[in-house]
């Protein structure tokens, strides 16, 4: 293969494909086709007379070589990363996609006017958002699909790093013919007994809710369960139950008066946010500034 040579967008196609063990992933992690990886791979392995990956029957693990090269694309795709920094006199010189993954309630009410604050300011810099749960965002985080997650109630993890933003209060939410409706402000143990919508068990905010019900000894009626907050507040607005949820979310149905917000009496209860990075993985320049960005309590 005399004259051929490799390209910085083949190194980062191979890590992608090798951290994802998914053809389709990072096809779509690097704007491609999957048949397109398929190629790209194809020509390293033939340019190198060795064999890379070992796929077939639903299986993907690297060769020896694989394993090598990945270590060299990896370094490579780093010392690139350092450098593109270095040379930038600004944010956003370059162009630049940066993909991160969004729970829905942060991505559809807190996110959009940082979103387009951010691109406003740097219009070189894409934004690809993505919405998912907690847990499939640690994961995408994790296997580098992303460049970083937002959640709500990070936790602790030994490949992550979390830098913490702002704090969303949590309030009573119940529709307008609800009897509790016409109160000022409501004790928890009010809620006792009482039809509750919630969250699945695998979002965070649901179990918060439920350690400070449970440490008030209040126990509630789960009529329902969603695993995105637009659902949910639909079955609120139809009086099926109350729920508690994060003051933000709900402001356009306050104001539409479909639903009902009261102050819990106990004192203000808080979401905690934070973004989620893998500690071994490198930032470049633009995704530390959009980090920055969106965890700045100015933006």
């Amino acid at each position: 293969m005399k004259g051929s040579r490799l390209y910085i967008d083949q190194f980062k196609v191979f890590r992608d494909l090798a951290e994802t063990g998914s053809f389709s992933v990072a096809a779509e992690q690097n704007y491609i086709t999957q048949s397109a990886v398929s190629q790209q791979i194809a020509f390293i392995e033939r340019l190198f007379n060795k064999q890379l990956i070992i796929r077939g029957k639903g299986k993907f693990s690297l060769t020896q070589e694989g394993q090598i090269f990945l270590n060299g694309c990896t370094e490579i795709l780093k010392t690139y990363q350092s450098t593109l920094d270095q040379i930038q006199q600004d944010v956003g010189e370059i162009p630049q996609t940066i993909n991160l993954e969004t729970v829905y309630s942060l991505g559809f009410y807190h996110l959009p006017p940082l979103v387009k604050s951010f691109m406003n300011r740097h219009k070189k810099i894409h934004l690809h958002i993505k919405y998912n749960r907690s847990d499939s965002i640690y994961t995408n985080v994790l296997q580098g699909v992303c460049d970083f997650g937002f959640v709500a109630y990070p936790w602790e993890h030994p490949l992550v790093n979390i830098t913490y933003g702002m704090n969303e209060e949590l309030v009573f939410v119940c529709s307008p013919d609800d009897r509790l409706s016409q109160l000022k402000n409501i004790d928890l143990k009010d809620l006792n007994n009482k039809d509750f919508i919630a969250f699945i068990k695998e979002i965070p905010t649901r179990n918060t809710i439920y350690g400070f019900l449970k440490r008030k000894n209040v126990t509630v009626n789960i009529k329902q369960e969603f695993d995105n907050i637009e659902t949910l507040k639909r079955s609120v607005e139809l009086g099926i139950g109350f729920s508690i949820l994060p003051k933000n979310t709900i402001l356009q149905e306050v104001k539409n008066k479909s639903l009902i917000s009261i102050p819990l009496n106990e004192g203000a209860y808080f979401r905690t946010t934070g973004i989620i990075t893998r500690k071994d993985r490198p930032l470049s320049k633009a995704t530390k500034k959009v980090i920055q960005w969106f965890t700045d309590e100015r933006s």
